[in-house]
């Protein structure tokens, strides 16, 4: 590692080294497959700058700009809720995912605007569920866990914000409606069966951190199988379309891809069994 580079995550405690970065290559041509966090408690903006610096597009999921993330929120608040998955859940484990998500059950905590005022005689955790569909009840049950133990960076979002800033040609593999689609298609015994496991939680983010920093992807989808969206909709499906939509850009060289960490194992197989030079990147020059 470089004096400047040293120097650099000295004064940034918070910064880390992203070492989920694949280099793509073929027909003298090279790109970069890289495994975001959704969520992540450090951040690893001096590595993206990097890769960035390296590359002439960028290409995500889906729409991250703070309208579409609000129509994601909207879509999600809407039509059936999930009563089934309260239902499903016993006392002691109400309670434990009231403690684990900070003031997001507080009956003074006032409920999101975009949805009807609950009766005080309701338990907010099941209006929670009545109001909201499955994905986004469960979805916002573990961010704000995630946020009560310092979770509050994000990979895509870093990478998005650096690509604008560098000027960076931006391009999005999915539509928002796409995307709810497939959130839809969660299935709830995964949700339930996670939320049950609720005194696991700790010991699961954090061992996610630490394998991710390793960039041991293998280890960690063998470790987080149980999670709920590691399912066939959600990844398998998604894998051979991400793949298809990335190619007309793979074509022209110098793209960086950044897709959830689960999907790089089956992205990676398809490039292999098309040619394409696959190895993991350990050091980033620039």
């Amino acid at each position: 590692m470089k004096f400047i580079d040293r120097f650099l995550y000295l004064i940034s405690p918070g910064e880390r080294k992203l070492k989920t970065i694949w280099r793509i290559e073929k027909d003298a041509r090279f790109n970069y497959l890289v495994g975001t966090a959704h969520f992540f408690p450090y951040h690893f903006r001096i590595s993206l700058k990097k890769l960035l610096r390296q590359t002439q597009r960028a290409l995500f999921e889906g729409p991250l700009d703070p309208p579409s993330m609000e129509q994601v929120v909207v879509r999600g608040s809407g039509g059936k809720g999930s009563l089934e998955i309260y239902k499903a859940l016993d006392p002691q484990t109400i309670q434990e995912i009231k403690k684990k998500t900070g003031s997001l059950f507080e009956d003074s905590s006032p409920f999101p605007l975009f949805l009807p005022p609950r009766d005080k005689k309701t338990d907010p955790l099941q209006a929670h569920f009545q109001n909201l569909s499955p994905w986004l009840a469960f979805f916002n049950i573990w961010t704000s866990y995630l946020k009560t133990q310092g979770w509050k960076g994000s990979v895509d979002m870093e990478a998005f914000e650096i690509a604008k800033r560098l000027g960076k040609e931006i391009h999005f593999l999915e539509s928002i409606e796409e995307q709810v689609q497939v959130l839809d298609q969660i299935p709830l015994e995964r949700m339930i069966r996670f939320l049950k496991k609720v005194s696991q939680w700790d010991e699961y983010s954090q061992a996610y951190v630490q394998v991710y920093l390793k960039g041991a992807l293998a280890d960690w989808m063998a470790g987080t199988s149980d999670f709920p969206s590691r399912c066939s909709p959600v990844i398998d499906d998604r894998d051979r379309v991400f793949y298809q939509r990335m190619q007309p850009f793979i074509q022209k060289g110098q793209t960086a891809v950044f897709l959830g960490a689960p999907h790089i194992h089956g992205v990676n197989r398809m490039f292999e069994n098309e040619g394409y030079l696959v190895q993991q990147v350990s050091e980033l020059e620039g």
